[in-house]
């Protein structure tokens, strides 16, 4: 009898991952946004921080850590997703986050006169765009 309950609690645990699994990727479209609306309000706080102070703050992991979570969620979404050009899109994203962390901890001691975050802050600003147009036009199809 004891072996029977054992059975039937794989069997339980088994059930339940696949429905957060299938909660997950049914909320794609909304988890992406969220990505992408946190990852740029992270930027702007960077940009603040580093215009304010003239140089970036000591410590980048409160700004790396977001872009951990979202390059998370695309992997995790990825094989399902793969091939949506919001997917593409998001990845894209991703990396130009990353170059605006890079960009404002190459500014340590260096004042920016060559426009190197906002040109950073620029490129972040239209792969947003083409996220949330991507998103759009594969909720209307």
């Amino acid at each position: 009898m004891r072996s029977r309950f054992r059975g039937s609690g794989r069997i339980l645990v088994v059930v339940a991952v696949f429905l957060v699994a299938g909660c997950y990727f049914g909320k794609y479209d909304k988890l992406a946004r969220t990505h992408v609306q946190l990852l740029l309000a992270m930027a702007q706080k960077l940009e603040d921080v580093t215009r304010e102070q003239g140089a970036p703050p000591a410590s980048l992991a409160e700004y790396r850590y977001p872009l951990e979570r979202a390059r998370d969620f695309a992997r995790i979404v990825g094989g399902r997703f793969q091939g949506r050009p919001s997917l593409a899109a998001f990845t894209a994203f991703c990396d130009a986050y990353d170059g605006v962390v890079r960009a404002a901890e190459s500014l340590r001691g260096e004042p920016d006169a060559e426009g190197t975050l906002a040109r950073a802050r620029a490129t972040l600003d239209e792969r947003a765009a083409a996220v949330l147009r991507a998103l759009d036009a594969e909720a209307r199809s």
